[in-house]
C-alpha cells in the first residue's frame, strides 16, 4: 500500500470485511480519499482504464469473460468502484481480481469478488496474511481476517501468466519489498506495468517491515521492475500519476541512497530516533514530504537483515 499525503500525518478509517480498521501513517491516504471525493477514470487504451480515488490506483480491463481488476480499492468504496469499472469497460461482471499485496486499499473489493465467484489472484504470502488478523505500527486497530470466500483462490510463489481478453498478463513476486507478498502485473501487448505498493508517485511509501517489507528489498524490487520495463512502458504506481521507466530509475537511486545511509548508521550502533534526527532523506523532502515516518520504519526494517558488530 502506498497511500499518502505530501505533507503531514493523516488517519483514515477503512471498512474491512470484518469491521472498521484504522490505517495511519505519514505516508498514507490523501485528503481527497478521506473526504470521499468522486472516483476518476482515465482511459489508457481500448477497454482499459485507470481508476483513482478509491484508496489506491485500480486498473480495469475488459475481456470477453468479464472485468479484470488489478487491486480493488478500499472496502468502503468497493461498490462505487465496481460500478464505475463495469461502466467504463462495458462489462457486466467481475471475473478476475489481482491483489498486489494484503493492504486494505488493495483488498477492499475481495468481499464483492468472493460473492461474485470471481478469481482472486495473489502471492501466497498475501493469501496467508489475509487469513489472520494483522496488526502493525501503521495499522494498530488491525485488519482481517477476511472471510473464506474473500480470500485469494489462486496463489503462486515466483511468477505466472494468463491470457485474458486478448491480452497477455505476466505477473510475478517482487520479493520482500513493501511487504513480503508484493507482485507486479505486466500487460505485454499494452506495454503497461502495474507495480503495486512498491512504487509511489505521490509521497513516501509505507515501509511495512512487520509484514516482511524492508528497504533493501525495496531497492531490489525496483531492479526487477526496471528489467521488465522499457523506455515506452507506462508504469502504474499504487497511487499518483502514471510513470515512465526514467521515473522508476530516479526513485530506485533515491531509495538506494537512503538504504546505504541507514545501513552505515545501523552498524555504528545508532537507534531509530537517532537516525531520524540525522535526516538521511532531507534532500528528497522538497518533492516527497516529511520523511521521518518512512526513515524510521525503513531503519527498523534492517533489523532482520543486518546486525551491528558485537
Amino acid at each position: 500500500m502506498n497511500a499518502h499525503t505530501r505533507r503531514g500525518f493523516l488517519q483514515l478509517a477503512v471498512g474491512g470485511a470484518t469491521g472498521a480498521a484504522l490505517w495511519s501513517s505519514a505516508a498514507l491516504t490523501t485528503a481527497s480519499w478521506a473526504k470521499g471525493d468522486p472516483l476518476l477514470a482515465t482511459t489508457l487504451g481500448e477497454g482499459l482504464c485507470l481508476i483513482s480515488g478509491a484508496g489506491a490506483n485500480v486498473l480495469a480491463f475488459r475481456g470477453s469473460e468479464g472485468l479484470l481488476l488489478v487491486d480493488g480499492g478500499l472496502a468502503s468504496r468497493s461498490t462505487e468502484l465496481l460500478r464505475l469499472a463495469l461502466k467504463e469497460t462495458g462489462t457486466k461482471k467481475l471475473h478476475t481480481l489481482f491483489n498486489t499485496h494484503w493492504h486494505p486499499e488493495q483488498t477492499g473489493a475481495n468481499t464483492q469478488a468472493g460473492k461474485d465467484g470471481a478469481r482472486i489472484i495473489a502471492h501466497e504470502n498475501t493469501r496467508l496474511w489475509l487469513t489472520r488478523k494483522i496488526t502493525t505500527e501503521a495499522l494498530p486497530a488491525g485488519y482481517g481476517p477476511l472471510p473464506a470466500k474473500s480470500l485469494p483462490n489462486k496463489s503462486f510463489y515466483t511468477k505466472d501468466s494468463l491470457d485474458f481478453g486478448g491480452e497477455q498478463f505476466a505477473y510475478g513476486h517482487l520479493g520482500q519489498a513493501h511487504t513480503d507478498g508484493d507482485l507486479y502485473v505486466y500487460l505485454r501487448n499494452a506495454n503497461l506495468l502495474v507495480a503495486g505498493g512498491v512504487v509511489s508517485a505521490a509521497g513516501w511509501p509505507v515501509m511495512d517491515w512487520q509484514t516482511g517489507g524492508w528497504i533493501g528489498g525495496l531497492v531490489g524490487a525496483y531492479d526487477r521492475l526496471l528489467k521488465i520495463a522499457n523506455d515506452s512502458t507506462r508504469i502504474v504506481p499504487a497511487n499518483g500519476p502514471v510513470l515512465t521507466r526514467k521515473d522508476l530509475q530516479t526513485q530506485r537511486d533515491m531509495y538506494f541512497t537512503i538504504f546505504d545511509r541507514l545501513v552505515k548508521q545501523l552498524v555504528k550502533g545508532q537507534g531509530p530516533d537517532e537516525v531520524v534526527a540525522m535526516k538521511p532523506a532531507k534532500e528528497f523532502e522538497a518533492q516527497w514530504g516529511d520523511s521521518d515516518v518512512f526513515v524510521k520504519a525503513s531503519f527498523k526494517s534492517l533489523w532482520g537483515h543486518y546486525a551491528p558488530d558485537a
